[in-house]
């Protein structure tokens, strides 16, 4: 019997057929905490719903609902509302042997990036320096720190609960003596980290929508032999090339040359829209 089944198995009773025939099919896990998506229909149900996932998996300890979008400059969760369990939403949330502390109800997790933060601390190098523009809780500093020989990771964050839960990320994985946390607008802490001469073997541009009136301001990390950026953004399939372009445009108007690398799909984002990265090397002309 599948998951869906024995949910229905449960419910039946508490919920009427038209209802049970719209139960989820899935749910997200972080740490010991599930998120649903509900069936408007399903709304005044939620709280049993709630509590039925919490017989069906006696390691979970807490049900929120997920009403809403990513909104904001800060990509922050619209509406995730407790209905069941213990009502904590500091989660754990454990990968690739990285902790995740962090608020689900007031941080964007995308469980989707699993395997990109996982392939980003393989391309680093030994003794490499790397400057992570939107850092967040630490999605790409801390597996890179965990999994890679680099020797300095400078993560800069504005959200000031992002920054936080960054700081205490940091603190948690043990972590200290390779990142260094930097509060402020990555357009500003990156010229001061370029003025204090500070240059990137690697540059993390890890944000959508794809960061492109940062491009200027990231390339004064480069050094002289070339640095590799890496470059995200939302594009349809037949233009894929539209991403890599919009950088190199940037980097000419200032006199930098760009070369393609790689070019990944993280994940579908819509109907032919894909969460897309690039590895694109700059170096000055």
């Amino acid at each position: 019997m599948g998951f869906k089944d024995k949910l229905k198995e449960k419910l039946k009773g508490s919920l009427t057929e038209e209802e049970l025939s719209v139960l989820p099919r899935g749910f997200q896990t972080l740490g010991k905490v599930i998120i649903l998506k509900l069936n408007p229909k399903l709304f005044e149900k939620r709280e049993i719903i709630g509590k039925t996932y919490l017989k069906l998996f006696p390691n979970i300890r807490s049900v929120y609902i997920n009403l809403g979008k990513v909104v904001g400059a800060f990509r922050e969760p619209e509406n995730i509302e407790y209905i069941a369990g213990e009502n904590n939403p500091i989660v754990e949330h454990k990968e690739h042997g990285i902790i995740y502390r962090f608020d689900i109800t007031k941080i964007m997790f995308s469980k989707g990036n699993i395997n990109e933060r996982k392939y980003l601390a393989t391309l680093v190098k030994d003794g490499e320096i790397i400057i992570d523009m939107f850092a967040g809780i630490g999605y790409f500093s801390l597996p890179i720190a965990k999994h890679s020989s680099a020797v300095k990771i400078f993560s800069i964050e504005i959200n000031p609960v992002s920054y936080k839960f960054l700081i205490e990320n940091i603190k948690i994985n043990h972590l200290e003596d390779i990142i260094i946390p930097i509060f402020g607008n990555s357009k500003e802490e990156v010229l001061n980290l370029s003025k204090s001469g500070t240059r990137a073997d690697r540059v993390v541009m890890g944000v959508l929508p794809a960061p492109r009136d940062f491009i200027k301001e990231a390339l004064s990390l480069t050094k002289d032999n070339g640095t590799i950026f890496h470059y995200e953004g939302v594009v349809s399939k037949n233009e894929f090339t539209s991403l890599f372009e919009e950088f190199k445009e940037e980097a000419k108007k200032i006199g930098f040359k760009s070369e393609l690398r790689q070019q990944r799909i993280i994940k579908s984002y819509g109907p032919n829209l894909y969460h897309t990265v690039l590895d694109i090397l700059a170096y000055k002309e």
